[in-house]
């Protein structure tokens, strides 16, 4: 694990598969920003910085309830794990889906363990300096953490180089929340799997949203190896469109159609709309 000190009171935690935490180290409390992949890389972090959890009071934020941003929690049952109130839903109704679909990833004995303090708008520690957001955009629960004191920003998987994962349905949601950032007072982004990032990647971003919105053909070629994001993305479109066919398209209904779909990196969209195609009618 990479460790770098990017702020007066702000680490940098980069694990070996290049999903970034943050580490906040204030007056009374530290504040760590997501949990990664299990107990297994907590241990890391803690061997690594020679931090012992039981001499500073430890706060948990989750950016939003991905598998890959909270197996971590599980260490933390006893501290306070702070996230959206739809963070918290929406790992209760995917969480053990995710788990099944991605259990060669887990790092250690994982047990899902949402959030215990989730906000709805806003969350600010006042003492501490530190305000969480909702952000909704790559998915329905994300969430962002603005150090004030030192001007950093946590995204989660808001924005990513080259383009974010599209998980949620509301693309004019996602392009608000990204604009929006653009004129925010962090003078440092960090984006969970691109590290830091500037505003002109939040501008990239925008734009692909916006021709995905707009259904304007993209050249995957241009994209290299995240040519199977894009396809996950235009196939993750489809599947939202299937789960409101009848349905409220919630989280349960979105599971049941995952299952049926399989992995969207590989499935071709053409192929996968024909197989979905009035799925929606006989969800349970």
């Amino acid at each position: 694990m990479r460790v770098e000190r990017i702020a007066d009171r702000g680490h940098l935690l980069t694990f070996d598969d290049e999903i970034s935490l943050y580490l906040i180290s204030g007056a009374s409390l530290d504040l760590l920003c997501d949990t990664h992949l299990g107990p297994v890389s907590m241990e890391e972090i803690f061997e690594t910085l020679k931090y012992k959890p039981e001499n500073h009071r430890l706060l948990i934020f989750n950016s939003h309830s991905d598998w890959d941003h909270i197996w971590g929690n599980c260490v933390f049952s006893e501290n306070i794990i702070i996230g959206h109130e739809l963070c918290r839903q929406r790992l209760k109704e995917r969480g053990a889906f995710d788990l099944m679909q991605n259990v060669a990833q887990k790092r250690g004995d994982v047990q899902l363990i949402p959030p215990n303090l989730t906000f709805t708008d806003q969350l600010t520690l006042e003492d501490e300096g530190i305000r969480f957001d909702y952000a909704p955009g790559h998915t329905v629960d994300s969430s962002v953490c603005y150090d004030m004191a030192d001007e950093v920003l946590y995204l989660g998987d808001l924005v990513e180089d080259p383009i974010p994962y599209l998980d949620a349905y509301d693309l004019d949601q996602y392009i608000t929340t990204l604009t929006s950032l653009l004129d925010h007072p962090a003078r440092i982004l960090i984006s969970a799997h691109s590290g830091l990032v500037t505003r002109d990647l939040i501008k990239a971003n925008i734009a692909y949203i916006q021709a995905i919105r707009d259904e304007v053909f993209i050249d995957p070629a241009h994209l290299g190896s995240y040519g199977q994001v894009h396809r996950w993305n235009l196939n993750m479109r489809f599947v939202h469109q299937v789960a409101r066919q009848e349905k409220s398209g919630g989280n349960t209904e979105l599971v049941k159609i995952l299952i049926h779909a399989g992995d969207l990196h590989y499935q071709d969209p053409v192929d996968l709309k024909s197989r979905l195609m009035g799925f929606a009618s006989i969800l349970p």
